[in-house]
């Protein structure tokens, strides 16, 4: 009986246990904005630069360029910091076609000060396509 009431205390525990472990990650993701400009340097990338930011990290002045060699909507974007990068790939033919849709990016490592960089957020841009907006969460870790 003993033994019966220890496995079930050790059940509980890995239950109790896995239950948590969701909810400690996300709590560790932070509420990201970030506001930029945007001109075409060349037929395949595009630079923009930071105008406001949430995340100290990348400060406004940052550089974001995008290559958009892999078609005209999947492009891969490239956040240059001092000491660090971080590359992810954005989706952003919705926001393209519509201001009122929202397109995506998602970042899942960086370099240097970006080490371990996770970031996710929807992409939107004003009506005269003077600034365009993410909005998401970032986070640092390993794995997702």
């Amino acid at each position: 009986m003993r033994s019966l009431h220890k496995l079930v205390m050790v059940g509980a525990t890995i239950i109790a246990l896995t239950a948590f472990v969701p909810s400690a990650s996300a709590a560790s993701q932070k509420t990201f904005h970030l506001e930029k400009t945007c001109v075409t340097v060349s037929s395949v990338e595009n630079q923009c630069t930071v105008t406001a930011s949430s995340f100290g990290a990348i400060p406004v002045g940052t550089l974001i360029t995008y290559d958009t060699s892999a078609g005209p909507t999947a492009f891969v974007a490239t956040i240059a910091v001092k000491n660090g990068s971080a590359t992810g790939q954005c989706n952003i033919l919705a926001a393209i076609l519509d201001p009122t849709n929202a397109g995506t990016c998602t970042f899942d490592s960086g370099t240097g000060r970006l080490s371990q960089f996770h970031l996710t957020v929807a992409v939107t841009r004003t009506a005269d396509w003077s600034l365009w907006f993410w909005d998401g969460t970032y986070w640092f870790g390993g794995g997702d």
